[in-house]
């Protein structure tokens, strides 16, 4: 896959255990196009029965043996098994997303919602089935989860390329029935689209999100490929302050150089507070006044 600044990325994934391999940091240099592919895969391989873990599952570059991990981050701690010699880590699905801020605990009144509308809740790290009041899958001990739409589209494209296409204006705010895209209350018993503009609020399953930011894909390859003008004037504008001081400074020191030619006072010293002007120029009086003296005392 493609990571960022060109740099190819090969990653691992076991679709019948829900797992992905990541060497190092590779997790955190995927593009938004590889991004949006994994998670694609990802989606795919729920379909898949879910396969236990195996007790002697182990580092995919050396074989050896693995540790539990919580993997800190500004969304919180994740859990990933870690290879001994750090050559990389495994996550599940559902660690992946949690990681990257892209789903939620599901609340009661999302599991109202999708009892409504699917008569079914399903694990949104393996996709197995999942009883009304259970607290963990019963298939792969995963938090029933739902993924939040509108940041899953804001890690793919976080420089805005596509800030216009409407899936960026779907919301979703953990426990609120209200629409945080209008701003409009909703019904507990509602459904999970906004009853007022429409929105998307959240999607309970990964196979439901990857469709409604798949129309982002297009985008993104052309963003990788020549970043829009949009984004290009605002990395300009974010570098213009240090280019600005980088300036400032090349004139001090081509005014000090000149200065150092030309025989003149340096810049630097033009800028001295009075009072050591002051100071230095009685010293200098003094010296030269005593150099007289001595010069006198000598003829003598």
């Amino acid at each position: 896959m493609q990571g960022h600044y060109g740099r190819a990325l090969e990653l691992d994934l076991c679709a019948p255990c829900h797992l992905v391999w990541f060497d190092s940091i590779e997790g955190a240099h995927l593009a938004g196009p590889s991004l949006l592919a994994l998670v694609g895969e990802m989606a795919e391989a729920q379909a898949l029965p879910h396969t236990a873990l195996k007790p002697t599952l182990g580092c995919m570059r050396c074989g050896g043996a693995l540790r539990t991990v919580h993997n800190p981050s500004r969304f919180g701690s994740s859990l990933q098994l870690e290879c001994a010699q750090r050559h990389g880590a495994w996550q599940s699905f559902g660690q992946f997303l949690q990681q990257k801020g892209l789903v939620r605990p599901m609340s009661s009144a999302d599991r109202h919602r999708a009892l409504q509308r699917d008569g079914a809740l399903h694990c949104v790290n393996c996709g197995g089935g999942i009883h009304q009041n259970d607290t963990v899958c019963s298939w792969c001990g995963s938090v029933p989860a739902v993924v939040d739409v509108a940041l899953l589209a804001l890690a793919l494209d976080p420089e805005g390329a596509t800030r216009q296409h409407a899936v960026h204006r779907k919301r979703g705010e953990a426990g609120s029935l209200s629409c945080a895209a209008c701003g409009a209350a909703q019904p507990a018993d509602g459904g999970w689209a906004c009853t007022s503009c429409g929105a998307t609020l959240t999607a309970p399953g990964l196979a439901e999100a990857h469709r409604q930011v798949s129309a982002l894909g297009p985008a993104l390859a052309a963003h990788a490929q020549r970043p829009a003008a949009h984004v290009v004037q605002e990395r300009l504008a974010r570098q213009q302050p240090a280019l600005d001081r980088q300036r400032s400074r090349a004139r001090e020191m081509q005014a000090e150089a000149d200065a150092r030619r030309h025989g003149g006072p340096l810049p630097s010293q033009e800028r001295q507070d009075p009072l050591a002007d002051w100071l230095q120029g009685a010293a200098g009086e003094l010296l030269s006044a005593l150099a007289r003296a001595l010069r006198r005392w000598w003829q003598r």
